[in-house]
């Protein structure tokens, strides 16, 4: 009769298999955010940051006659305020828990931690680069310019910051290089920690 099922469907559909969902590799679901519309977003408050970050600093140098490296930090920081406002409101406003000011701390934290790494991706890179491109035994004339009686801290870690090689335009790939890896950094910590774990 119409509608009721033969044997030979019942059979079929006792031993029909359905394919097993595969989950997303781990190098996938890294890269899923940055394919994303927020971290368009987010790259462009970033460059904003940038703008606000040097128009503050003209202004704490000349207008406000303040000291470099006071005008230095008040750029920095109004720039990191400038970023957080902008993030806040449009990259990440369909996700925002808790209190502003818990957001706020930790962004400050994020950025102090991508502001370190961008700074040691950047020293690294002018080390590798000073390796890829002197002569033969370039790296270890380099840091034997520390001095004989110094420890391997002085020697490998505060020796590339004091007295960095010259590596001509080198210098500006390792710069770009940390900005990467820093971006990065920021956005997943801002992502999954700063505003949360309901990102779509």
């Amino acid at each position: 009769m119409p509608g009721r099922p033969t044997a030979l469907t019942s059979t079929l559909q006792e031993h029909t298999v359905t394919a097993p969902d595969h989950p997303a590799s781990p190098f996938a679901r890294l890269i899923q955010p940055f394919l994303s519309p927020r971290f368009l977003k987010f790259a462009a408050v970033g460059a904003s940051g940038v703008v606000v970050n040097l128009g503050m600093l003209w202004l704490a140098l000349g207008p406000l006659a303040m000291h470099t490296t006071a005008a230095s930090v008040l750029a920095i920081e109004v720039s990191v305020l400038s970023n957080y406002l902008i993030n806040e409101r449009w990259t990440f406003a369909d996700q925002r828990e808790g209190h502003w000011t818990t957001r706020l701390l930790r962004f400050q934290v994020v950025s102090l931690v991508g502001a370190l790494i961008q700074f040691a991706v950047f020293l690294l890179g002018n080390v590798l680069a000073l390796a890829a491109l002197g002569h033969e035994g370039a790296l270890g004339d380099y840091f034997a310019q520390a001095g004989q009686a110094v420890g391997p801290l002085q020697r490998y870690v505060l020796h590339p910051i004091v007295d960095p090689p010259e590596v001509g335009a080198w210098v500006y790939v390792s710069q770009l290089a940390g900005i990467g890896v820093a971006t990065a950094w920021n956005f997943l910590a801002n992502l999954r920690w700063t505003w949360g774990h309901q990102a779509r």
